[in-house]
Parts: C-alpha cells; structure tokens; sequence
C-alpha cells in the first residue's frame, strides 16, 4: 500500500485531521537501540494516552495502537509518526488499517510479515504544540504468540481486562476449535524489593473449569478469574484474559481497600484489619490512627487508591495490576521520573530528598499468559528507601 493511499483511506470521513506518516522503513537499527525515555507511556493523567498489542497469526502479525483522548481533538490537528525496527532489517512490507476512530479515541493497527527477531516500535504524536512518545519492545514469533487466536472485546479496547459479564468474540487461524480454561485464582502480592526469597506461591494452577468452544461466536464471561484460550491443547501458546469485578480498576469495596494496605502496614497491622473484611471501620481506624489528622488521612487515602486504580489501568495482566512488582513499585513509590524501555528491562528512576537517584530495573520474564510479565531485580540495598516511603504514606505525606 503506497503512502498515498494510507493518508486517503485514514483522512475520508474522519472528523479532525489525522496525519499519519508511517516511516515502517524509516530507520535501521546499527549496533546497540538508542535508550528513550518512555514516561508518556504511563502518565495516565496526561492529555493522551496509549495503549499497544501484538496479535500473532502465524502468516501475519499485527501491532495495534490505541489513543485515548482526554479532550475532543475535532478541528485540530494531529501528527503521527511511526517507526518500526527490526534487528539490522528494514520493514517495507507494512500494511496500515484504522480500526476505530472518533473524537476521543483512534484505533489502528500495522501487518507485518513475522520475523523471528525482536522488534521495537515507536509512535511519536504531536498534538497542542507537545510531542508524546509512546514505544514498545515487541518478541516477534520467538517468545509469546497467541497460538492463532485472537480476542475482540465488545468495547473494541485493547485493555488487557474486562469487567465480568461482558463478552468476548474468539476467532482464530483456519477456524479451529477453542479449548478455553478458567482458573478462579487469587494471586499473591508482589514481595517488597528487598525481599530477595522467593515467594509461596506454586509453579501450578488447578484448572477450575474447561470448556471447547466454536470460533465465531461471543463467550460470556460470568466469572471473574483469568481465561485461557488455545487451539492446541498439548502446547503452551495461547491468548489470556483477566476479568475482573464491575468496579475495576477502582478498588471500592473492602477487600478491595483493604488488600493493598500489605505494602504500607506491619504483618501484625494487617492480619487485624483483614480478619474482618465486612467492617469497614477496621480499615478507618487503621488510617486514622497511623497518620494522626483526619485532613492528612483523607489526603493519604485519595492518593494511595488513585495509584492503586492507576497500577491497575497500566499494569494488570494475569493478575490485578496492583499486584504486579511494576504496580507495587508504582503504588508505594508513585509515578517514575523517567522510564527508560529496552528489549528485556524497564528502568524506572525517582529521586530522594537528598537528589539521590534511585533505580529500579525491571526484567521481561517469560510468562504463557502475558507478554507484559515483568520482574524486578530485588536487592537489599532497596532497604532503606523503601521504608522511608513507607513512613511517608504513614504520617500523611502525599508529595
């Protein structure tokens, strides 16, 4: 498809001017990827947002990119620009389709041909006189396909969860069957960072329930849990979903207010709040008496859900995103000052009082039902900075 035919088909009937340059082969990775710090890509509280996913179909590969709007962009002007690297390669077999487009939101999506060499996109927007940068490491047909099936949410979002009692379309490659599994786990938190033991958790899920499904057709999900959906039962490849509560990603009821207290409170603190999880005065007198005001626990409170909410818009995967060692990170600490991406690692930095900087490395794990998975490099030196966090949220400090 020329680049003429991109502009024509993206620009008719649209309702504000999106300008779309798709340099796929605009650039060839030589030696080493240049570092970019991603920080757009998790200020949920900016003007713009993005979403990315990767959808393997064997013959075919698909990168989607979702923009959320926080204004009507009607009558002003947007710029995109996207690069696509592969290895030493350039990309010229591209095709680009708009999937969805209104005032707050566009969808669209890049086909490839596979390679079976890691890719790094990137999608600069310029929008109210600021540029965005949004960019992804994405392993392509070398570490998580989706064993030919894709998902189609009904609200056509490309969020890695939905509420329960929604729906979900299954198609997949040649129209095979769909072995679906539902695992009704509770996943445990996130250990501290300095926690270098590993965790109870077991290497294995009880299956709760199997069903085989007709590809084509829209699955309820009536249960929140995480779904597994695979053509080839004997393999490991597949596509995940989280489905979650009516109420995600705000945590409102108790359990819910009382779960991410683990992070902030003492073992025996915790185990006196959680013992009855329909007394929500436990959870009260908790904030209260640790922080002292009723001002600076109200304050407290409304920052510490807000990253709960936010950890679990960004990072939710096979479990809530608060649970995750990047949403546990996010939640105590807050929002990084910088986050740099590379192929396997985030490192997000933040900043003492005394302008020490303090990183914090994550590591792509492999993981069959995400491929957002991502691990931090414990260490003991974390000790100190994490404590004084702690002690942060405990007298009522929000800034």
């Amino acid at each position: 498809m020329s680049k003429d035919r991109i502009y024509q088909k993206l620009l008719s009937g649209k309702h504000f001017l999106l300008c779309i340059q798709c340099f796929l082969a605009w650039c060839v990775c030589l030696g080493q990827e240049e570092s970019l710090n991603t920080l757009d890509l998790y200020q949920t509280d900016g003007l713009v947002n993005c979403r990315f996913s990767l959808l393997d179909q064997g013959d075919s590969l698909w990168v989607y990119a979702e923009l959320d709007f926080k204004q009507s962009v009607e009558d002003s002007s947007l710029w995109i620009e996207t690069s696509w690297i592969l290895s030493n390669q350039m990309i010229q077999d591209s095709t680009l389709l708009l999937l969805e487009d209104n005032e707050r939101r566009s969808i669209m999506k890049w086909g490839f041909t596979p390679r079976t060499v890691p890719g790094l996109f990137t999608l600069s927007l310029n929008w109210k006189a600021r540029t965005w940068t949004f960019q992804e490491h994405f392993p392509i047909s070398a570490f998580h396909p989706s064993g030919g099936v894709s998902l189609k949410y009904r609200s056509n979002s490309l969020s890695t969860w939905v509420h329960n009692h929604d729906s979900v379309l299954i198609n997949t490659a040649g129209n095979k069957m769909v072995f679906t599994y539902f695992y009704n786990h509770e996943f445990d938190p996130a250990r501290p960072p300095m926690t270098l033991t590993a965790g109870k958790g077991s290497s294995t899920l009880e299956i709760d329930t199997i069903l085989v499904l007709t590809p084509g057709q829209n699955f309820a999900l009536s249960e929140p849990g995480l779904y597994f959906f695979q053509t080839d039962s004997s393999s490991t490849l597949g596509a995940a979903l989280f489905v979650s509560g009516k109420h995600f990603p705000q945590p409102q009821d108790i359990k819910e207010l009382t779960e991410p207290l683990i992070y902030i409170t003492t073992k025996g603190e915790y185990q006196k709040i959680s013992k009855d999880l329909t007394n929500k005065q436990a959870l009260d007198k908790f904030w209260l008496s640790t922080v002292g005001s009723p001002e600076k626990a109200r304050r407290a409170i409304k920052h510490f859900y807000h990253n709960i909410e936010v950890a679990n818009i960004l990072f939710t995967s096979y479990k809530e995103g608060w649970k995750t060692d990047r949403g546990m990170i996010y939640t105590v600490m807050g929002p990084p000052l910088s986050v740099v991406k590379e192929y396997k690692t985030e490192t997000w930095s933040y900043r003492d009082k005394a302008n020490q900087e303090i990183n914090f490395i994550f590591k792509k794990i492999r993981n069959i039902f995400s491929n957002n998975h991502y691990e931090l490099l414990r260490d003991k030196s974390y000790d100190r900075q994490w404590f004084l966090a702690i002690d942060r949220w405990r007298e009522g400090q929000t800034k």
